[in-house]
């Protein structure tokens, strides 16, 4: 007797296809925590975490070292590994990468902070992995106000690098 076990197989590549593609093809809205950037640049309690945990100052050092990402868990298990990819005497890099996350429906490739060694640099940046001219349809209709803090007057921007093709959402907030 011949068995065949197609069927079978069958079974169990489309099983592995439909939860496979549910989990690859589930994304993270990251509108909600970023929206508090449309005020001048305001910082959601979940972002002021991120920001205020991500990096710590050893003893004497004017050198960050990276510490921990806060966030809740929905959105912590949605970054890839941190890349500290700048580091001078006046400030340091840090890029931490996104995976399956939108932010106004655009595809979000990674979360980029310029943290100043001790001088107020504070530069926060959403970098998109859509062209530049979908991200500046898309992110056209949201209103971005200019609005005066203690500090001085923030407002979130977006730029672009035509060099390289690449749009990114940037609150400075360097005083």
């Amino acid at each position: 007797m011949k068995r065949t076990y197609k069927p079978l197989l069958a079974t169990v590549l489309g099983c592995a296809l439909f939860y496979g593609g549910t989990a690859a093809g589930s994304t993270v809205d990251w509108t909600p925590l970023l929206a508090s950037w449309e005020d001048g640049c305001a910082q959601s309690e979940e972002w002021s975490e991120l920001r205020r945990n991500l990096v710590t100052y050893p003893d004497g050092s004017l050198y960050p070292e990276v510490n921990e990402i806060v966030l809740p868990t929905v959105y912590k298990e949605a970054l890839g590994e941190i890349d500290f990819f700048e580091r001078n005497r006046d400030y340091s890099g840090y890029r931490l990468a996104a995976k399956n996350g939108e932010y106004y429906g655009l595809p979000v490739e990674s979360f980029v902070f310029y943290l100043g060694n001790s001088n107020g640099i504070s530069v926060l940046l959403v970098e998109f992995s859509a062209p530049i001219d979908e991200v500046q349809e898309r992110l056209s209709s949201v209103d971005y106000s200019l609005v005066n803090h203690d500090s001085g007057p923030y407002q979130a921007q977006l730029i672009t690098d035509e060099e390289v093709g690449k749009a990114m959402l940037m609150c400075d907030l360097s005083v």
